[in-house]
């Protein structure tokens, strides 16, 4: 099977007429994304706004996740390479704005554990079906890091800004019903008729009237956009500034040896 877009194998992009399926390809790691699959995002969504067929995208996990989160030796390297950590936040800004901006619905079929990097991108999806077994969680305070991402631009305007404090500052589980009852996701779905929602949805949409699906996609984005002018400089700023923080290296540094531990 072709992978569209000159992609790492790490990011399954296939096609069906106007139908592109997006699957993040690392379920031995719980698809974390890696340093090359995070500075591919932008490509993506590049390349999905320049495919003239493209008109409908879905995004998915392979195996038991959707996303962990970010990859454990991209985490290290941002601890050990401060400008480096740079270039993460700038491309944080370019994949956050990719989700915003590219012209063609995408809907997250969110099979698994949504954490972290995880949670935004599924979130960033302009609709969000669930798997009863998945979960959604934002957990980058508890390593000292602030939220400096796409959770902090949509959370607050999805739901109310006390709840989004309140799941941001302590980082619980979000159980896919809850993501709902919450405005975080749009429907709960049994597992085993996940991607058979999400290709149906995507059948409907592909019969609308192209042009104006698009138009309409950013016109509703409009609210997405001033969230993100007022906020994202801020946040990536704040998020720079905490990964580089003693407190951050600490408890990142004895998060790492107890990995290591685990695995030896």
């Amino acid at each position: 099977m072709t992978n569209l877009y000159g992609l790492p194998d790490d990011i399954q992009v296939t096609a069906d007429g106007g139908l592109r399926i997006i699957t993040l390809n690392r379920p031995d790691d719980l698809n974390a994304s890696t340093t090359e699959m995070l500075f591919s995002y932008p490509k993506l969504f590049a390349a999905l706004a320049e495919d003239p067929e493209a008109r409908v995208a879905i995004l998915t996990g392979a195996g038991q996740a959707f996303s962990a989160g970010g990859d454990m030796n991209h985490f290290v390297k941002t601890l050990d390479d401060p400008e480096f950590a740079r270039r993460v936040q700038e491309n944080a800004r370019q994949t956050i704005h990719g989700f915003i901006d590219v012209p063609i619905p995408v809907i997250a079929a969110v099979n698994g554990p949504a954490v972290g990097w995880g949670a935004t991108m599924a979130t960033l999806c302009d609709i969000v079906l669930m798997s009863e077994k998945s979960f959604l969680a934002e957990p980058h305070i508890n390593i000292g890091l602030v939220v400096g991402d796409g959770i902090s631009v949509a959370w607050p305007l999805y739901t109310s800004l006390l709840r989004a404090k309140e799941l941001i500052f302590t980082g619980d589980r979000i159980t896919a019903q809850q993501a709902v009852e919450y405005g975080l996701a749009n429907r709960v779905v049994e597992p085993a008729k996940l991607m058979d929602e999400a290709l149906a949805l995507a059948e409907k949409l592909l019969k609308q009237p192209r042009h104006a699906l698009r138009e309409t996609k950013k016109l509703m984005n409009l609210h997405l956009h001033r969230s993100a002018a007022q906020m994202l400089d801020t946040t990536l700023a704040r998020q720079l500034a905490a990964t580089l923080s003693n407190e951050h290296h600490e408890i990142a540094s004895a998060f790492i040896v107890q990995q290591k531990r685990k695995q030896s």
